[in-house]
């Protein structure tokens, strides 16, 4: 049986633009997932390596059940591919689920035809009981997490959004997630480096407005106006993390004014997303790879408290990474281990906040 990624046929995971008959994973830790009993299940994939070096293929992993480790991850290094999800000699009922590890930066990751052995597929996966929205960026994403500090390029072959506190926190707290993160963004600039000069071209508070901007520039090549924008109502969490300010940090340094403009900025995403989902609690969160904008995001987190007294929302201000004991990724950024430590703070401050057990 030969079947299409339509919402019928698969429980989706995150962000993703439907169109042509194929479901285009964009975000880190999008995913979908179906149900089948048989030997044998296959998915035909798409991409764009050519337009890509090698350090920059998507990259997926493929999950039996309930297993948090995938049994294979692939790299789609053709056009047009298909890839063995999974195969016994008996067969069996099992969940089947496809995850992009790679970000929405690089190449484009796929979804055209899904193939099983049998005539019959059941339902997907029933949606669980919470839900939680995850903002940030690389750090959220598991940038260069399986990398090393000696590494000269980042490789999408170390990253893993498995192994960040976001997926992390999601699985521990048994929650249905999305993810909105791109890597080197923030609220009023992209990371500069020894710039001094803001790059507010490609930010956050923008990206979260649609499905999939990174897909509709770089693969599509539309313009602007043409970009699918995101129905908010297709997912409504009962939590929102927001962790933001690390690259921001590289152009606001400690100037007074730029901190200023940050937290003004950064209180204006948190009313837009109030706005879109005012029934969530919001989490905010910095603190691993650097802490300059730590004390101004609490202190904008206080002033929208102050002005917006019917929002449950928190601050948790997270300890500097401890590189000497347990090491650095790619381009300084946390390892598994540094992860596992954030996930624990962000896991037991959510539960607080939403009284969850």
């Amino acid at each position: 049986m030969n079947f299409l990624p339509t919402e019928d046929h698969v429980k989706v995971s995150g962000r993703t633009i439907y169109r042509d008959n194929v479901r285009y994973l964009g975000y880190s830790a999008t995913s979908i997932s179906f149900c089948f009993t048989g030997c044998k299940a296959q998915a035909v994939m798409i991409s764009d390596p050519a337009d890509w070096p090698e350090e920059q293929h998507a990259r997926v992993g493929i999950f039996v059940n309930d297993n948090p480790e995938p049994s294979k991850r692939i790299e789609l290094k053709e056009l047009r591919q298909t890839i063995d999800l999974y195969e016994a000699k008996t067969p069996e009922t099992v969940t089947i689920t496809i995850m992009k590890y790679s970000e929405p930066e690089y190449a484009i990751c796929g979804i055209e035809e899904l193939i099983i052995d049998t005539d019959t597929l059941l339902a997907p996966p029933a949606p669980k009981n919470r839900k939680i929205q995850i903002i940030g960026d690389s750090i959220t994403c598991g940038y260069g997490v399986e990398g090393s500090a000696s590494d000269l390029l980042h490789d999408t072959a170390v990253e893993n959004p498995t192994k960040s506190y976001s997926v992390k926190t999601a699985r521990a707290l048994d929650a249905d997630f999305e993810i909105v993160a791109w890597n080197g963004k923030g609220v009023i600039s992209a990371y500069i480096g020894e710039g001094d000069q803001a790059d507010d071209s490609w930010l956050v508070p923008m990206l979260y407005e649609y499905t999939d901007a990174g897909c509709c520039q770089q693969f599509f090549h539309e313009p602007p106006s043409m970009w699918e924008k995101w129905d908010h109502t297709r997912f409504e969490p009962d939590l929102i993390t927001v962790y933001l300010g690390t690259n921001d940090a590289s152009y606001t340094k400690n100037y007074p004014e730029r901190k200023k403009a940050f937290s003004l900025v950064y209180q204006g995403f948190l009313r837009n997303i109030h706005a879109k989902h005012p029934q969530a609690k919001i989490l905010c969160m910095l603190g691993t790879m650097d802490q300059t904008l730590c004390s101004t995001v609490q202190h904008a987190v206080k002033e929208f408290s102050k002005a917006n007294e019917d929002v449950s929302i928190k601050y948790l201000q997270l300890p500097l990474q401890d590189e000497e004991n347990d090491g650095i990724g790619t381009f300084w950024h946390p390892t598994e281990a540094t992860h596992e430590k954030m996930a624990q703070l962000v896991i037991a401050a959510a539960k607080k906040l939403m009284g969850w057990e």
